[in-house]
């Protein structure tokens, strides 16, 4: 297994719920992270799917993401993580992930005014 290294990648992306997000880029695996529209689950939590593309030559192991919401002032309200749905993404392939944030439900919602989306370990 390979020496897990800490990246960071973030795509903007147009949202359902219309808030924006913050966009930062490191193509040291040539990973590029996709965001899907956001969505509330039946227990009311923030959801931010999505899916981490494999844009090198080389195939790598589990990846790791982190999403974070924040406040109007630019503070963090939530953060979580989430191995996305594949051990291996072979050279142009792709894998899904679901960050569910648990912090934000209800009144909660109206405070997300943007969020990142990152990789944060690949192994």
């Amino acid at each position: 297994m390979k020496t897990a290294r800490i990246i960071s990648l973030a795509i903007i992306s147009a949202l359902i719920i219309g808030t924006p997000v913050r966009s930062k880029e490191d193509n040291s695996f040539n990973l590029r992270v996709v965001l899907d529209p956001t969505f509330y689950c039946a227990a009311d939590h923030l959801h931010i799917p999505g899916k981490v593309e494999n844009n090198s030559d080389k195939a790598v192991g589990k990846v790791k993401v982190e999403g974070r919401a924040y406040d109007e002032n630019g503070n963090i309200i939530s953060s979580t993580t989430s191995w996305v749905m594949s051990d291996n993404i072979l050279p142009g392939g792709s894998a899904q992930f679901n960050l569910e944030f648990l912090e934000i439900i209800g009144p909660i919602h109206d405070k997300v005014k943007s969020y990142d989306v990152k990789v944060i370990e690949v192994q």
